[in-house]
């Protein structure tokens, strides 16, 4: 099997997890007010913003950055908490859910690597980009629309989200090509192509 065999599994992947993620953050989607539903959540947006990259429908250079970002900072996130809250996510009663989880986000990240645009996007751009993420930091750490994680040292999670909303569009705006190229992410982009009509 070649890996771009592999396109259509990767596909009903992504379109599992968008769903899992709508159903994951259900609760908390009923109970937040409209103009914050946007900030809610993270990584079934950037999943499914995702699929249209994958599919070949958005070709946009700027847009597969953003997504890029998002894919990497929340898949990233996800599976720090999962680790750095091990005593609770390591109950019998979660274990399983927690491994798969941190296996599927660690996925995620790596898929977002794969869509790093070649070319580099403007400046203005990356600025943009930058500040809606750390936007969304705000409306996390500030307003309320963080996950529903355990708060104990809940002040070094933000500390280092917003670290990362910095750090990941620089890190990609004058390393991409260099995090493209990485083997596992190459490999990756070969299970992406589209199969030939």
């Amino acid at each position: 099997m070649k890996p771009k065999d592999l396109f259509i599994p990767l596909v009903l992947i992504n379109a599992c997890a968008v769903a899992a993620g709508a159903y994951y953050y259900y609760d908390q989607l009923a109970s937040t007010s409209a103009p914050l539903l946007l900030f809610v959540p993270d990584c079934p947006l950037y999943v499914l913003l995702f699929l249209p990259v994958l599919l070949g429908v958005v070709k946009d250079d700027r847009f597969s950055f953003l997504v890029s970002v998002g894919m990497v900072k929340y898949g990233l996130w996800t599976a720090f908490v999962l680790v750095f809250h091990w005593g609770f996510y390591s109950q019998p009663a979660f274990l399983l859910t927690t491994l798969v989880f941190i296996a599927g986000h660690l996925g995620m990240a790596a898929e977002g690597l794969a869509i790093l645009p070649k070319k580099r996007i403007g400046m203005l751009s990356l600025i943009a980009i930058t500040c809606w993420f750390l936007l969304n930091d705000f409306a996390d750490y500030s307003l309320g629309t963080v996950p529903p994680i355990p708060r104990a040292g809940m002040a070094l999670v933000a500390a280092l989200t917003i670290l990362s909303s910095i750090a990941l569009p620089l890190l990609f705006y004058f390393a991409g090509g260099r995090a493209r190229n990485l083997l596992p992410v190459r490999l990756l982009r070969e299970m992406m192509a589209r199969p030939a009509r």
